[in-house]
């Protein structure tokens, strides 16, 4: 009874065995040589997009008498966060800080918010 089981299981352990070596062939990858160009692009473009982008928060947009009056008083509860009073026709706009982490610009929204109610997070990029 024992030879029997030895003879019908040895063959199959053999089998399975032959099977798992048979998986260590070497992978070959041919790769289209456009796709590293694409990549090249893709890495550049990322890259710059980085280095021009930025986020800032704007305190206000609309007339000039009420845009001094906001950068004034912003400018004396944040001293250390910079002001720009900038115009878009037909409006001012008063926007404070420039930040690279998008984190970081909701943590002073954040902190912005009680005093200004209606300053909101806004992404800009830089003019070339």
């Amino acid at each position: 009874m024992c030879f029997k089981k030895t003879t019908f299981f040895l063959p199959l352990i053999l089998f399975s065995v032959v099977l798992s070596n048979a998986q260590t062939a070497p992978l070959k990858i041919e790769q289209n040589p456009k796709l590293d160009t694409l990549l090249q692009l893709k890495m550049s473009w990322d890259k710059e997009t980085f280095e021009n982008s930025y986020y800032t928060i704007q305190l206000h947009y609309g007339g000039i008498q009420i845009a001094k009056e906001i950068q004034e008083r912003f400018q004396k509860k944040f001293p250390h966060i910079p002001t720009d009073l900038s115009f878009e026709t037909p409006n001012y706009k008063v926007q404070s800080g420039e930040y690279k982490n998008e984190l970081f610009a909701i943590k002073t929204l954040d902190s912005i918010k009680p005093y200004f109610p209606s300053a909101f997070l806004l992404k800009r990029k830089r003019a070339l």
